[in-house]
């Protein structure tokens, strides 16, 4: 009996790991395409780029939990250049260009990653407090995976305040839904999308810092997560928050049941579902098409 409660306990808390995963890579992704009608198809790069520099600061003795808040940030000037150099110049014209644009940038970076730290695979050394086990419902579980959860939680609530509560966020919320009113109020939209941009690209990069210990780290580390996104937003709901939250937590779930159960068909199952949801709800479940 106390081993069936362990492994509940065990599947339970690895889904909501997973899912948080998930669910703020694809928060990030719905934020930009809310506000600016953009699908960075770059965003998993950007994710990878977080590990990376998280593995970087950490290998010149950066302590992990400094180098958490570092990573994101240099990912969000990244993200910065992007959307000053790349999709400024094109964000009057068809979402096509911007497809383009971002899928190249996706090898750009893939690239670059090979050429600055090789193809090996790479680790982000946790210090030693995060390295242990506590103890849940007789469930040795791994520090560093509950203190995940827990920072993934902050984050949410921290942006929910921003979005629901902050100027700024409701500034977002409605250019999402009536930016010809906002621009006639003498709000800069071209700030709005800058910050949308980049708290996307943020949320990409605290993503990937986190998985740094968990995964192992290599150059194309951002396309299944992005693949693994985008699922997330078709089952949710293009644009919608609450449904990338009730989806993320639903993938979550049943691929690690599905890898504990059958694992060489963990993603074929969630691909199922995905298919089987967009045969009755084609928008997703929460989906109406603009950021809520």
């Amino acid at each position: 009996m106390t081993g069936i409660i362990s492994s509940s306990v065990d599947i339970a808390l690895n889904s909501l790991v997973l899912g948080g995963f998930f669910l703020i890579i694809a928060i990030g992704l719905n934020i930009i395409y809310g506000l600016s009608r953009i699908m960075n198809l770059a965003h998993g790069s950007l994710y990878a780029l977080g590990a990376y520099f998280g593995f970087a600061l950490v290998s010149h003795k950066v302590n992990y939990l400094l180098a958490l808040l570092i990573a994101p940030i240099i990912v969000g000037f990244v993200g910065l250049i992007i959307e000053r150099v790349v999709i400024a110049p094109v964000r009057s014209r068809s979402i096509v260009y911007t497809l383009i644009l971002t899928y190249g940038l996706m090898f750009f970076f893939d690239g670059t990653i090979k050429y600055l730290w090789g193809r090996e695979a790479r680790f982000i050394e946790l210090p030693n407090f995060l390295q242990q086990t506590v103890t849940i419902a007789g469930l040795h579980y791994p520090a560093f995976r509950l203190a995940t959860l827990i920072i993934i939680a902050a984050v949410m609530v921290g942006l929910m305040l921003l979005l629901g509560k902050t100027k700024i966020g409701m500034t977002m919320r409605a250019a999402s839904n009536i930016p010809e009113m906002v621009s006639a109020l003498g709000i800069n939209m071209t700030m709005v999308h800058i910050s949308a941009f980049v708290l996307g690209c943020l949320l990409a990069g605290l993503a990937g810092i986190l998985a740094g210990p968990l995964y192992t780290i290599h150059p194309i580390m951002g396309h299944q997560v992005l693949v693994g996104s985008f699922v997330v937003i078709v089952i949710g709901g293009l644009g919608s928050l609450r449904g990338a939250l009730f989806a993320s937590l639903l993938i979550g779930i049943v691929q690690t049941l599905a890898e504990f159960f059958i694992t060489d068909f963990a993603m074929v199952i969630v691909y199922m579902l995905m298919a089987l949801i967009l045969v009755f709800m084609p928008r997703g479940i929460f989906g109406e098409g603009k950021f809520e």
